[in-house]
């Protein structure tokens, strides 16, 4: 998946991630009076992966935007900054991916062309001052070229989410998650959850049978990943290393990285196994020591 540059990116979602460490905390209590306990990974083996030593964010750095808007004269200045960036980044990946004639985005906007469409598909952002959770902006995400699927950012004040654009024929869909995969079949995509303090769970969604725009609906949503609660071995999450991937099209395989210490430039690896139960087709996830060929 792309990415813009760290500076901008950080920038961008700061002031909405800010909350986490507040929230997150919250709902785990309200979830229950009595402390969860921790969430064994389905798989015991002993795994590390390298991993770049933590980077210190360089707000100094030539091109960036400051992450506090009253560093700027005017507000308008912040704004211009933020889309002149967004635009330059959006618009040399649509240029990689060959969509420069179909995607363009024009500062806080982006314009998508498709075959079934007269007007463009419109997706503009939001940015004033005093209006945090307000607050919204889109960025190029990922481009399927088989499929001719399209993947839009979408982040919030408290939320990121994706938004699939079938650039055949014009429909989208936003779903609340972010790094999505799709079963080889198509048949299903998966992700993880987009809504702050509940990062580390994932969202399952089937494609609708007699649905002609190829949607998707909601079919598993783990909701117990973020409540357990991690020793001190496993503070330290490689956030960026996080991964999804479908070993089979009822199968799927969920990351985590965490290191021991927090500028190890190695991270041992928790994994999370879900499968579908063969007699009633429900998702689950794989229980330690379980036979995950069953």
């Amino acid at each position: 998946m792309i990415y813009l540059s760290f500076n901008v990116r950080i920038t961008l979602i700061i002031a909405g991630l800010f909350v986490l460490t507040i929230i997150a905390p919250l709902n785990a209590q309200a979830a229950s009076s009595a402390p969860p306990s921790e969430l064994m990974p389905s798989t015991n083996d002993d795994f590390w992966i390298k991993v770049p030593a933590p980077v210190a964010i360089d707000w100094q750095q030539e091109g960036s935007c400051r992450y506090d808007y009253t560093d700027y004269r005017t507000f308008t200045d912040y704004k211009n900054c933020i889309f002149n960036s967004l635009e330059h980044s959006d618009n040399l990946q649509s240029r990689k991916w060959g969509l420069s004639d179909r995607v363009i985005r024009e500062k806080d906007t982006i314009y998508i062309n498709t075959p079934n469409h007269k007007q463009s598909l419109v997706f503009k952002d939001y940015l004033e001052p005093f209006e945090e959770e307000y607050r919204a902006h889109y960025q190029l995400q990922d481009y399927d070229k088989s499929h001719h699927l399209l993947q839009l950012l979408r982040t919030m004040y408290e939320t990121q989410s994706t938004i699939i654009i079938d650039l055949n024929t014009g429909h989208w869909q936003e779903v609340y998650a972010t790094d999505l995969q799709f079963s080889d079949d198509r048949t299903h995509v998966v992700g993880f959850n987009g809504r702050q303090g509940t990062t580390q769970d994932i969202i399952i969604w089937e494609r609708q049978k007699d649905s002609n725009d190829g949607r998707y609906t909601t079919v598993f949503s783990s909701n117990e990943l973020y409540e357990q609660q991690y020793d001190d071995s496993k503070k330290h999450e490689v956030y960026e290393a996080r991964d999804i991937n479908w070993t089979a099209d009822n199968k799927i395989n969920v990351d985590f990285f965490y290191r021991i210490n927090p500028t190890d430039t190695v991270a041992f690896r928790a994994r999370y196994i879900y499968a579908t139960d063969d007699k009633e087709g429900s998702w689950q996830r794989v229980l330690p020591n379980s036979n995950i060929n069953d």
